[in-house]
C-alpha cells in the first residue's frame, strides 16, 4: 500500500488523536481542493477543537520564516537526505522556536509522509480557511502601473457592494505591465478581465474572423 493511500486515515487520526473525546473531523467554512487542501483541513480540525486556531495561523508564519533559511531548506528540500534526518531536523527547529505541541505534530506529520516541500502549498490553504473563518473575502486586483489612494478607495468602496452583511472585504494589489491597461478583477469565485490587452485580443479575434 502507498502512503498515499493511507493518507485519508492518517490525517484524520491527526484531527481526533490531538482532541479528547475523539469526534469527527470538524468542517472548514470552505472547502480547499487538492492536497495541500486535504492536511489544511485536517489542522484546522484540530486546531479548532483545542480553540488554538489563531494561535497555529500565526504559528505557521513562523514556519514559512523558518523555511526560507538556506541551512534548514537544503535540508527539506534536498531529495537525498534520509526522511528520518529531516524529521529531526524540522522537530529540532520547531521545539527550539517553542512552538505548540499541534503545530510540531503536524509538522512531523508532512515530514512523515515525504510532504515537507509542500509545507508553503499547505500553509496558504490554511490561510484561505481562516480568511473565510473571519468572514474576509478574498479580492485580487491587477493593474499595469500601481493605483493611486483615491482610486484604491474608490475601488474598495466598489467592491464592497459585492459583499454579504458580515463578510469584510481583503484586497490585495499586483502590477503586471504586460497587461497594457485596464485591471483584471477576481473576487471570490467572481472573475473579470478589462485589461487593455484582453481588449486587444478580442479585438484581433473579431478582424480576423471578419477578413
Amino acid at each position: 500500500m502507498t502512503a498515499a493511500a493511507g493518507l485519508p486515515g492518517k490525517l484524520r487520526f491527526f484531527s481526533t488523536s490531538l482532541a479528547r473525546p475523539a469526534s469527527q473531523l470538524v468542517k472548514p467554512p470552505i472547502q480547499v481542493y487538492g492536497l495541500e487542501g486535504r492536511y489544511a483541513t485536517a489542522l484546522y480540525s484540530a486546531a479548532s477543537k483545542q480553540k488554538k486556531l489563531d494561535q497555529v495561523e500565526k504559528e505557521l508564519s513562523r514556519v514559512s520564516t523558518l523555511l526560507k533559511d538556506p541551512k534548514l531548506s537544503s535540508v527539506v528540500v534536498n531529495p537525498h537526505i534520509k526522511s528520518v534526518i529531516k524529521q529531526k531536523t524540522i522537530n529540532d527547529a520547531l521545539v527550539k522556536e517553542k512552538l505548540s505541541p499541534i503545530t510540531i505534530n503536524f509538522m512531523k506529520l508532512l515530514a512523515e509522509n515525504g510532504r515537507l516541500q509542500q509545507t508553503p502549498d499547505v500553509i496558504s490553504a490554511f490561510g484561505k480557511i481562516m480568511s473565510a473563518y473571519r468572514g474576509e473575502v478574498l479580492c485580487s486586483i491587477t493593474t499595469a502601473n500601481p493605483l493611486d489612494e483615491a482610486s484604491l478607495t474608490e475601488l474598495k468602496t466598489a467592491l464592497s457592494g459585492f459583499l454579504a452583511k458580515g463578510e469584510v472585504l481583503k484586497l490585495e494589489t499586483k502590477t503586471d505591465p504586460s497587461i497594457l491597461g485596464g485591471m483584471i478583477v477576481s473576487i471570490g469565485d467572481k472573475y473579470a478581465d478589462m485589461s487593455t490587452k484582453s481588449k486587444i485580443q478580442k479585438l484581433t479575434r473579431i478582424m480576423r474572423d471578419t477578413m
